[in-house]
């Protein structure tokens, strides 16, 4: 019951703003001067080593200093917390199989510091847009190659890529039930119909880019719910029919007093030996 309440009063108070730090143009240190220089206070964010969370009002993000350089990007800690679970390496070929708006790619861009191949994947060509338009201010654009596809298709439009990805990011379509604090709509709008329909859709992009896994490699799926249906339940599905696959790690967060969206993360590895380039 305490845990319930925590969760109903984090979805009905102010969302944090969380920002991630580029690490190809600023630190955390001399972002967080610069933005006491302008009257806003911030602090850095435990366990995150590029994260930051203000504590004022900021009126217009835009406005404030560092974003036009793309020295910092908005970004929630949890949602932030992501990337890390696919460990990327220098030399690692990666898909973000659900890239818009393109937060996580351009965090997995930075990471690599231009040695390794990142594709970004999105099916809709607008979206697309924003992921290109976020890569380009924050500096990665020449490092993230941008397709305009369904991934549940991927296998068919794209047959040399079986097999062909170190790691795999799979950020789904989802309920979005943990950041109601952010849209608050989400109480009206989704209903079990639409639940039952996003759980066949991520049903879809499992079994669409779990062929493009390299043996032994590293697959991370992602919401920002914290539906059982769509979380543990659906990995618990794919590998009660995928055979040899692994769950090497699983994480629930739950929106809380100390701030952050509900994420889930599961970290599955295919079958086969060795963690491909860059291990």
């Amino acid at each position: 019951p305490e845990q319930a309440e925590a969760f109903a009063q984090a979805a009905n108070a102010p969302a944090a703003i969380d920002l991630r730090i580029n690490p190809l143009r600023g630190d955390r240190d001399s972002i967080l001067a610069d933005l006491a220089g302008v009257g806003v206070r911030a602090e850095a964010l435990p366990d995150l080593a590029e994260g930051l969370t203000l504590l004022d009002p900021p009126g217009d993000l835009r406005q404030l200093p560092g974003y036009a350089e793309g020295r910092w990007c908005v970004q929630d800690r949890h949602a932030q917390a992501i990337v890390p679970l696919l460990d990327p390496r220098p030399g690692q070929r990666l898909l973000d199989a659900c890239a818009a708006p393109g937060g996580k790619a351009t965090q997995i861009a930075a990471l690599l510091r231009g040695d390794g191949e990142v594709w970004a994947v999105d099916r809709s060509a607008g979206r697309l847009k924003r992921v290109i338009a976020n890569a380009e201010r924050l500096g990665v654009a020449g490092q993230i190659l941008p397709l305009e596809a369904d991934a549940t298709a991927l296998a068919e439009l794209r047959p040399g890529w079986l097999g062909h990805f170190d790691r795999i990011l799979l950020d789904v379509p989802c309920s979005g039930l943990g950041t109601l604090a952010r849209h608050a709509d989400a109480r009206w709008r989704i209903e079990p119909t639409r639940i039952a329909e996003l759980v066949a859709l991520q049903s879809q992009l499992l079994e669409g880019v779990a062929p493009l896994l390299a043996a032994g490699g590293r697959l991370v799926y992602a919401t920002c719910t914290v539906q059982p249906q769509e979380n543990g339940e659906r990995i618990r599905a794919f590998l009660a029919s995928h055979g040899g696959w692994q769950l090497r790690q699983e994480r629930q967060w739950w929106p809380g007093p100390d701030g952050g969206d509900g994420f889930y993360a599961a970290v599955l590895e295919s079958p086969g030996s060795g963690e491909g380039r860059g291990s």
